[in-house]
């Protein structure tokens, strides 16, 4: 037997970008927590060539423009990625999954309270391994957290040495202030306790009384999003993969079909 285990809860089935941005209530304040790659752009060969394009430019635009409306970008990358794409459209930021947060028009990020990262250096010792043995592999160093891709790698090789390399971080860095964690065609090490989920608090008390949330994202990193979202809150997981959200969306076009939908809410 194949698939998700019994007591996994299932994925959603994929919802019509119209017909879900119809549960958006039209005249009340949007708070919008959106993942960046794998959500507004498709993966790319190498995480350097994911740029925002001319489409989703415009519509960034226009939803930065939406009245009544705040955006929160929340993304893996580093802050100086998140500032170069995205730092003109007058978004919240959130880069390395929570550790830093920019508000709109600051000039400055603030970064979450982390203890010295003691692990780093034999993480990236185990990261170099990785790289030697699989062919097309690549390790991104972010402020604190590194990242493994394997997007790159024959798919069965990459598969293989993914799960041999989560099990060897997990191992060698026992007891230190670290986790683990598996994305898509990426494994990260980041300190423990920093998850897209801390954003969630500070959007509420940026927002005005009785906003809506709507959250989006596509892998294990939204999941924690996902958790902590008031009960009245729109979840929406991207692909197959995640299983938290109570609805789902096919893939990048349909998200920002569903984003321009609201634009008319």
């Amino acid at each position: 037997m194949c698939g998700f285990r019994a007591d996994e809860p299932a994925a959603a089935s994929p919802s019509e970008p119209d017909a879900l941005a119809r549960r958006v209530p039209r005249a009340g304040y949007l708070v919008l927590l959106l993942d960046y790659d794998g959500t507004l752009v498709p993966f790319a060969r190498t995480p350097e060539l994911a740029p925002p394009d001319s489409a989703l430019r415009e519509l960034l635009r226009a939803l930065g423009a939406r009245p009544r409306t705040t955006v929160h970008i929340v993304t893996g990358r580093s802050r100086e990625v998140a500032e170069a794409w995205l730092g003109e459209f007058g978004f919240w930021l959130h880069a390395e999954h929570g550790l830093w947060s920019r508000a709109p028009g600051a000039s400055c990020w603030r970064s979450v309270e982390v203890p010295r990262a003691t692990w780093r250096g034999e993480a990236r010792r185990i990261l170099d391994e990785f790289v030697a043995r699989t062919p097309g592999s690549m390790v991104e160093e972010k402020s604190v957290a590194l990242a493994w891709h394997y997007r790159m790698a024959d798919p069965a090789l990459g598969d293989a040495m993914a799960r041999a390399l989560s099990r060897a971080l997990r191992e060698r860095l026992e007891g230190q202030p670290a986790e683990v964690l598996a994305g898509a065609k990426v494994i990260e090490v980041r300190p423990r306790g920093i998850h897209k989920g801390r954003v969630v608090p500070l959007a509420l008390a940026q927002a005005p009384p009785a906003s809506m949330l709507i959250a989006v994202g596509d892998d294990r990193t939204d999941e924690d999003l996902f958790a902590a979202l008031p009960a009245n809150a729109l979840a929406i997981g991207v692909g197959p993969d995640v299983r938290s959200a109570a609805f789902r969306l096919a893939d990048v076009s349909a998200v920002r079909a569903f984003l321009a939908a609201l634009l008319s809410r």
